[in-house]
């Protein structure tokens, strides 16, 4: 009769795994589908929702190969938890589409720096002259430098541009730009001030017309910075480090979802269809995604593949906090992610059928 308790036991520690992510599972799924305004408590969970599903993903797996039922426990967890964690991941097999398409690209150019801020004149010339290989036919930049040789490259290379230097937004087009202008954030932040768009006729050689309208956009950081939460870890301890950390995303994650909510009311606005392009700062598994893919498509979710890692600079995990949104009628081709040697986020590129809005 011991024996059998002790079997017993043992068995139930394979069920302790799952157990421990469960708290935390429900953590972030309070932050994915509930506002940070007015409770910014569960936002940092959204955060590292991909690590807690990972871990749960991988103990299925060990539970599953040693015909344990506790795999059935990882099993459920995972599938109740799919609209959170779907956006991290994705395969697409491109189709054979018959209309004209154009390209639009979305790069912050971390100033036009290479992450340890070295030969920046070199840098610039690469990195610009390195976009206009992959030749969109609109690009929007974020921490848009203006006095920098890559500025004057790409103003060269594309016949429309506008800019708000400030802000270090820029949009450049190879169609015209009929009207563009600047939307200031109510909730606004230094450095992250407001967004700007810009209304784009599209044509084609048979004559076909059509004007969308371009947003380009990058919502407050995070404020994390890996080197700061080290040498805090290292002065006020752990506990005060994961409690410091823990106040700057929940501070942050407020004015990203006011500064988002803004943008959707104004979109809904617009007589053309909106794309919007930029620097989220969030992650598929936060509200935001989940409240601004409710009124648009995330273009990689369509048609991109793999994990569409944008940001490598948190320790080499792979980050997609770059994204294009677009219109829900939308036919997407394509949605790349390029790695590159230079900016510490790398661009992203959709390849989309032009004329199917009813203007």
């Amino acid at each position: 009769m011991k024996n059998n308790s002790w079997h017993v036991r043992i068995w139930n520690i394979w069920f302790w795994p799952q157990l421990i992510g469960i708290p935390f599972v429900l953590l972030s799924t309070l932050g994915f589908y509930f506002s940070p305004n007015p409770i910014a408590f569960f936002a940092p969970f959204a955060l590292i929702f991909p690590v807690i599903i990972i871990w749960i993903l991988f103990w299925t797996i060990i539970s599953i190969l040693r015909l344990k039922s506790a795999s059935i426990l990882g099993i459920v967890i995972i599938g109740l938890s799919y609209p959170q964690w779907k956006g991290l991941a994705n395969i697409h097999r491109p189709e054979e589409i018959s209309n004209s398409t154009f390209k639009i690209a979305s790069w912050n150019v971390h100033h036009w720096r290479n992450i340890n801020w070295t030969d920046p004149y070199s840098t610039e010339i690469k990195m610009s002259n390195w976009m206009l290989g992959i030749n969109p036919d609109i690009l929007c930049l974020q921490e848009n430098e203006s006095k920098t040789s890559a500025f004057e490259i790409l103003r060269d290379s594309f016949p429309y541009e506008t800019a708000r230097k400030d802000e270090r937004l820029t949009i450049y087009s190879k169609y015209p730009i009929i009207q563009w202008d600047f939307e200031q954030y109510y909730s606004d932040y230094p450095g992250h001030r407001g967004f700007i768009w810009a209304d784009i006729e599209l044509s084609d050689p048979d004559g076909n017309i059509d004007t969308i309208r371009i947003t380009n956009i990058h919502l407050v950081t995070t404020t994390f910075d890996k080197n700061n939460a080290l040498k805090t870890n290292e002065k006020l301890g752990f506990s005060r480090s994961i409690y410091n950390s823990f106040k700057s995303l929940t501070k942050t994650a407020k004015k990203r979802n006011e500064q988002l909510e803004q943008i959707l009311e104004w979109k809904n606005h617009s007589k053309h269809p909106v794309f919007i392009a930029g620097d989220f700062n969030e992650l598929p598994t936060s509200n935001a995604y989940y409240r601004a893919t409710q009124e648009m498509i995330d273009a990689f979710a369509i048609s991109g593949s793999g994990i569409g890692s944008t940001f490598k600079n948190l320790w080499e995990i792979p980050l997609r906090i770059d994204w294009i949104l677009c219109p829900k009628e939308s036919i997407l081709q394509s949605t790349k992610q390029f790695d590159q040697e230079w900016s510490d986020h790398n661009p992203v590129i959709i390849e989309i059928s032009p004329f199917v809005f009813n203007n």
